[in-house]
């Protein structure tokens, strides 16, 4: 019974000792090479546009002991890139032989040999040993991206007894990513309007597939002589936030001089608005401001405008002089101040939110109509859509205007601008030239298709006013009853 004790006591030392010998070996044995070959940086990310840009990556090694000589090759996309420079950096003990420098485009291939022709022992630690530079030469088209790998090969590290140095291999990445583009979209509900007609503008702003949901669109509306008729800012949704310049205030005001907040303001006087603006950027920024009263009837009254300078941190305020027509409607209006980098027209964009004031305008200086109509009401749009409804009175300029529509954003550090225009037509088609009268210039192009029908070489269906397949006296008439001189 003691015999059998002391055995099995025995047998669970040398269980212990075996567990504690194959620990021991276990942690003795995982010893993987701490010699590394590499490419610095492992990764490259680039995002469009890239052509003609480079950037540059080293060939590393790491942990190295007594290196006498060492090869290797790397590969790439032609494709995407060309190797333009390669610069070899000093990681031998000198002298050393160059025995391989050769880039080769055909096959996008580098090839470098290098041995030291110093006495033993060889280097040790690391570095780079040689920086390449590369060109990139390819742009994906969204949604597409490109990649490649910069691939080491045969690669070959010799001691100063030339025996091969174990090593680990750890290859790099190119990604050229194609940057998403911003899509803005304008139309409006028709193709033409008769004066005092509701108009509305509307459309998409958008990232790729993806709706932006803290857009600013800028709207400028031209007449036919190219006069600005609307100038307004839309949300698509959320305004942006850390807003470079802000609109603080918008003041309805009496004149000069001490421009005392005022709420109301008779027809046929002169109105003023002190709009007041900040730059919270610390540089100083061009900014064009602008106002665009409507009144209760939706009917846009006018503009106006200033260009200036705001120095980084600084704070200015504007006054602008605004007089109200005798044929303004009696009612709240709405004054709408926009902040921009230029007009629309020119790819201006917006900096910021418009910011809104309410006024009355009240009925002395003319025979303008009376009416309970709401401003603007708000309507409720998708993220990623904006909408404008508007009028132009009955003395708008008959003809086509141009919606320019416009609008930026920042991806991924990428500033990006969108341009969109679309136009939409005031009045009948009199006014066959679209120049915003009816005048003899139609006459002329009426008479020059006379007798005329499909067909013929003279026919011009825009000579056809009322559209019953002959250009004739009927048509002339049209433009006379229409003649605005």
């Amino acid at each position: 019974m003691k015999r059998a004790f002391q055995l099995t006591k025995f047998r669970c030392m040398l269980l212990v000792m075996v567990l504690f010998l194959s620990m021991t070996m276990i942690s003795v044995g995982f010893s993987p090479s701490t010699t590394k070959l590499y490419v610095d940086p492992p990764k490259i990310e680039r995002w469009t546009p890239v052509l003609g840009e480079t950037f540059k990556v080293n060939v590393s090694i790491a942990n190295v002991s007594d290196l006498q000589s060492f090869e290797f090759k790397l590969y790439w996309n032609t494709t995407l890139l060309d190797l333009t420079k390669a610069e070899i950096r000093p990681f031998l003990n000198p002298l050393w032989i160059v025995t391989k420098n050769e880039i080769n485009e055909a096959l996008g291939r580098y090839w470098l040999n290098i041995t030291s022709i110093a006495p033993p022992p060889g280097k040790n630690g690391s570095g780079p040993l040689v920086t390449l530079t590369f060109n990139m030469t390819y742009e994906p088209v969204w949604p597409e991206n490109a990649t490649c790998i910069l691939d080491l090969a045969d690669t070959k590290l010799l001691d100063s007894g030339r025996n091969l140095i174990p090593h680990d291999v750890y290859d790099g990445e190119y990604w050229c990513y194609s940057t998403t583009p911003l899509f803005l979209t304008t139309t409006t509900d028709k193709p033409s309007y008769d004066p005092g007609e509701i108009i509305s503008v509307y459309g998409n702003l958008s990232l790729g597939f993806s709706p932006v949901p803290d857009g600013l669109v800028a709207l400028e509306i031209d007449n036919p002589l190219n006069e600005i008729v609307v100038i307004r800012t839309m949300s698509t949704g959320t305004p942006p936030p850390n807003q470079m310049v802000e609109i603080l205030n918008v003041i309805p005001c009496g004149g000069p001089p001490d421009y005392t907040p005022k709420t109301w303001f008779y027809r046929g006087t002169t109105a003023y608005f002190n709009i007041t603006v900040k730059n919270n950027d610390s540089e100083s920024w061009r900014v064009l401001g602008a106002v665009n009263i409507h009144d209760v009837n939706l009917i846009s009254l006018g503009i106006g405008s200033f260009e200036g300078t705001i120095l980084g941190g600084s704070t200015v305020w504007w006054i602008f002089t605004f007089p109200i027509p005798d044929t303004a409607s009696i009612g709240n209006a709405q004054v709408y101040a926009s902040a921009l980098t230029g007009w629309p027209r020119n790819d201006g964009t917006p900096y910021c939110p418009e910011k809104p004031a309410t006024f009355e305008i009240r009925g002395t200086g003319g025979a303008g109509a009376t009416t309970g109509l709401q401003q603007n009401p708000s309507i409720s749009s998708p993220e990623g859509t904006y909408n404008l409804t508007f009028k132009l009175g009955s003395d708008a300029r008959l003809g086509n205007h141009t919606v320019y529509a416009t609008s930026d954003y920042v991806i991924d550090g990428y500033y990006q601008k969108v341009t969109s225009n679309v136009i939409f037509r005031v009045g009948g088609p009199w006014d066959i030239n679209g120049d915003g009268k009816v005048n003899i210039i139609d006459i002329v192009i009426v008479a020059l298709a006379f007798d005329s029908r499909p067909g013929d070489p003279k026919w011009n269906p825009k000579a056809d006013l009322n559209g019953d397949g002959i250009v004739n006296i009927i048509d002339i008439v049209i433009v006379a009853v229409h003649w605005t001189g």
